[in-house]
């Protein structure tokens, strides 16, 4: 693509010059001006008529990730993901198929089939981890562009996950419903030192199609099979997502089920431990571990075995020494000071409970999972 636009190609000269300036200073000036230079094209090309919906998408995604990797601007990532959805919702076709969850028809708004399934695939992995890093609903039906592939195929994101993909967007989309009708917050606010807990709380009305349909996901989550692969490492990495969708689902219910958290939380670590057993047999720096972040993220988000938070931080620490990408450093940042204050509220006797989503919200911190 980038041979037939000069735009495109500069943005990936631009996302290329960033990387290669987390590796070594003297690329610092360089990249700066390729950034500052694909931000201009980028405005120029959204400008532009006719509009090119593939050239716009894949620049916008292009600059995400560009963002998300050097993480010195909180939001820049989210506001080009942002930036994308709009690219994709201002088609009015596309906009209609959305609403009418009929994915086929959307390819017919690319010049290229075969590129505008990949950027789609593109954005909704993106937009589904986000969801969960900034605990809301993703921007678009981003599942239904899933489901333009075969499942059995690999992608270049997250290798054989599809269905797992759609299903944590599902949760999230629930997620939503779950906080709009009332119920309590995953993580709660913090102050200075120690998080207030209510020890008298308000009883939670949860409907019960909501639970319902948690219960539903979660069996089909239990049921998966993984596709048939002779590459064990994408095996691995989808394992490992199944394991932190369901982590992530368990930390919704325990939102709306007080009275089953004992068994929710049981179940966490049960999940925490077989994320951290699949990546531990994945080969270190092979390729599918460039989207390991969110499993590790989401079972280091739960962690309270030692052997499992030193296997999360010791492959996390590889990943930052060996990847340079820095919104796995904020990631590990956020991880640390979790455990930190679990120890200390530990030592102190405190029932207080603290979450990751407390401290990405009070710190101020947009979270890249991607």
């Amino acid at each position: 693509m980038a041979m037939h636009s000069p735009p495109l190609l500069n943005a990936l000269i631009a996302w290329s010059s960033s990387h290669l300036s987390l590796r070594d200073d003297s690329f610092r000036h360089v990249a700066m001006q390729n950034r500052c230079a694909a931000l201009s094209d980028l405005r120029a090309a959204l400008q532009n008529e006719p509009v090119s919906m593939e050239m716009n998408l894949a620049m916008s995604l292009v600059l995400c990730s560009l963002e998300s990797i050097m993480a010195d601007n909180g939001d820049a990532w989210y506001l080009h993901l942002a930036g994308a959805a709009g690219v994709i919702s201002s088609n009015a076709n596309i906009t209609d198929h959305l609403n009418k969850t009929s994915p086929v028809p959307l390819l017919q708004n690319f010049e290229d089939a075969h590129a505008g399934r990949w950027l789609l695939r593109n954005f909704a992995y993106r937009d589904i981890v986000m969801a969960v890093a900034r605990d809301r609903a993703p921007l678009l039906n981003s599942y239904l562009f899933l489901q333009l592939d075969d499942a059995r195929l690999p992608d270049s994101h997250f290798g054989l996950a599809f269905e797992i993909l759609e299903i944590i967007s599902q949760i999230a989309t629930l997620n939503e419903q779950r906080k709009s009708e009332g119920s309590t917050e995953i993580g709660q606010p913090l102050d200075s030192q120690v998080a207030v807990q209510n020890t008298n709380p308000s009883p939670l009305i949860v409907p019960p199609d909501l639970l319902g349909s948690l219960q539903a996901l979660e069996y089909r989550l239990q049921q998966w099979v993984c596709p048939q692969s002779t590459d064990m490492s994408l095996k691995l990495l989808a394992e490992s997502y199944r394991g932190s969708a369901l982590i992530y689902l368990y930390r919704v219910m325990r939102g709306i089920s007080p009275s089953e958290k004992p068994d929710l939380s049981s179940k966490i670590m049960s999940q925490v431990a077989a994320v951290v057993g699949n990546i531990e047999q994945m080969p270190t720096r092979s390729l599918p571990e460039c989207t390991l972040l969110f499993p590790l993220f989401l079972a280091g988000g739960e962690a309270t075995t030692e052997s499992h938070i030193k296997s999360i931080r010791h492959r996390m620490l590889d990943m930052i020494n060996s990847r340079g990408f820095r919104n796995v450093e904020v990631a590990l940042s956020v991880l640390e000071k979790l455990w930190r204050l679990k120890i200390v509220r530990k030592a102190a006797g405190s029932s207080a409970q603290v979450d990751w989503l407390d401290i990405v919200r009070q710190d101020g911190i947009s979270l890249s999972l991607s």
